[in-house]
C-alpha cells in the first residue's frame, strides 16, 4: 500500500505531470512526422496506413519501457545506494523488457520463414533489444539531468538566501555603530554649546528617521541618500563650525538611480572621525556626481588617525563597506584608496 501511495503521489505532482506531457508531446510528434513522411513517399494508402499503425505501436512500446523506468525504476531501484537494488534493476528491465515485446516478437517470428536457422530473428531481437535497453539508459540520463538542475538551483537558492542574511547582519551593524559614532559627537556638544547640541539631537532625530525606516529595500533612490549625507554633514558642521573645512558637491542628472542603503556611511563617518584635529588645520571634501550612468563617491580628508584610547568607537565599518559592495556589485564597483601622511583619499565607482 505504501509503494502504491508513493507511486500515486508521484505521478500526480505537477512536476512529474509536466514532464509526462512532455513526454507524450515528443511521442506525438514523432508518429506525426512518421506519418507525415509515409503519406508523402508511400502511394500506396493501405500499406502507408499499416505503416503508421506500426510504427505508432512500436514507439509506443518504447514511450512505456522508458516512462517506467523514469518514473519507477530509476528512482527507486538505480538510484538507491544498495547493490542488491542496482542488480535488482537491471534484472528486471530484463524481464520486464521481454515480456513487454512479447507480442511484437511473436509477430516477427511468425512472419520469418520456417528455416533451420533464421539470422533475421535473431538479429531483429538483438536490435530491439538494444533500443530497450537505449530507453533505459536515456531515462537515467534525463533523470540524472533533472536531478542535476534541481540541486544546482536548491544551491542558488540556498546561496542566495545566505547572502541575503549576510547583507541583512552586515547592514544592521551599521545602525548601532552610526548611532554611537553620532552620540559620541553630540556628547561634546553638550559641555561647550547647549544650544548646538539640541539643534544636533534634532537633526540626529531625521537621520535615525532615515535609517531605521526608509532603508528597508535592497535599493534606495540615490537622491533619499544624498539627502541622509547632507543632513549628517550639517550635523557635523554643528559640532565643528568654522574651524574645519567642510565642502561637499551633489551632481545627479538622472533621478531614477538606485544605490544600496547607507552604502557610502561609513567613509563619511570615518572622514570626520579620522579626519578633524582639534589644534591642526583639518578638511573634508566629499562629492557624489554620476558620469555616464555611473555613481560616482569622492571623499578627500586631512588624515589624522585616533590613537588605541580613542573612545569614538572602531573597527567594522570599511570592512563591512567592502564585502556589502562584494555581495550586491560584484564586478560592477571600483575602490581607489590612497594614504598619505596628510591626506587620506577614498574613490568609489559604482555601476547599478
Amino acid at each position: 500500500m505504501k509503494i502504491l501511495e508513493e507511486i500515486k503521489k508521484l505521478c500526480l505532482s505537477r512536476y512529474n505531470l509536466f514532464v509526462m506531457g512532455v513526454q507524450v508531446a515528443i511521442y506525438v510528434l514523432l508518429v506525426s512526422i512518421w506519418s507525415l513522411v509515409i503519406m508523402l513517399l508511400e502511394h500506396d494508402v493501405k500499406a502507408a496506413k499499416e505503416s503508421m499503425c506500426v510504427n505508432s505501436f512500436v514507439l509506443f512500446l518504447l514511450l512505456i519501457v522508458f516512462m517506467v523506468n523514469f518514473y519507477l525504476l530509476v528512482p527507486y531501484l538505480f538510484e538507491a545506494k544498495n547493490k542488491t537494488k542496482h542488480w535488482a534493476f537491471w534484472i528486471i528491465n530484463l524481464l520486464f523488457i521481454t515480456l513487454w515485446n512479447h507480442h511484437i516478437f511473436s509477430i516477427y517470428n511468425e512472419d520469418m520463414p520456417n528455416a533451420p536457422i533464421r539470422v533475421g530473428f535473431y538479429q531483429f531481437g538483438v536490435m530491439w533489444m538494444i533500443l530497450n535497453y537505449t530507453m533505459v539508459v536515456a531515462a537515467i540520463f534525463v533523470r540524472y539531468y533533472i536531478r542535476h538542475n534541481i540541486l544546482r538551483r536548491q544551491l542558488r537558492e540556498e546561496k542566495q538566501k545566505m547572502t541575503e542574511a549576510e547583507l541583512a547582519w552586515l547592514k544592521n551593524q551599521l545602525n548601532p555603530h552610526f548611532l554611537f559614532n553620532t552620540l559620541n559627537n553630540i556628547s561634546s556638544l553638550t559641555q561647550t554649546s547647549p544650544n548646538n547640541a539640541k539643534k544636533a539631537i534634532e537633526q540626529l532625530s531625521e537621520l535615525l528617521r532615515y535609517a531605521l525606516y526608509e532603508t528597508q529595500p535592497k535599493e534606495v533612490s540615490l537622491n533619499g541618500e544624498i539627502a541622509f549625507i547632507k543632513n549628517y554633514i550639517n550635523l557635523m558642521r554643528i559640532r565643528y563650525g568654522s574651524n574645519v573645512e567642510i565642502k561637499s558637491q551633489f551632481v545627479i542628472h538622472n533621478s531614477q538611480l538606485l544605490i544600496a542603503p547607507l552604502v557610502f556611511l561609513t567613509p563619511v563617518e570615518n572622514a570626520f572621525k579620522h579626519g578633524i584635529s582639534a589644534n591642526k588645520p583639518s578638511f573634508v571634501h566629499i562629492s557624489i556626481t554620476e558620469d555616464n550612468g555611473k555613481i560616482v563617491f569622492l571623499c578627500e580628508n586631512s588624515n589624522y588617525p585616533k590613537n588605541d584610547t580613542d573612545k569614538s568607537g572602531k573597527g567594522i565599518g570599511l570592512e563591512n563597506m567592502y564585502r556589502r559592495l562584494e555581495l550586491i556589485y560584484p564586478e560592477r564597483y571600483n575602490i581607489e584608496q590612497q594614504i598619505t601622511a596628510e591626506v587620506y583619499h577614498l574613490k568609489i565607482i559604482i555601476k547599478p
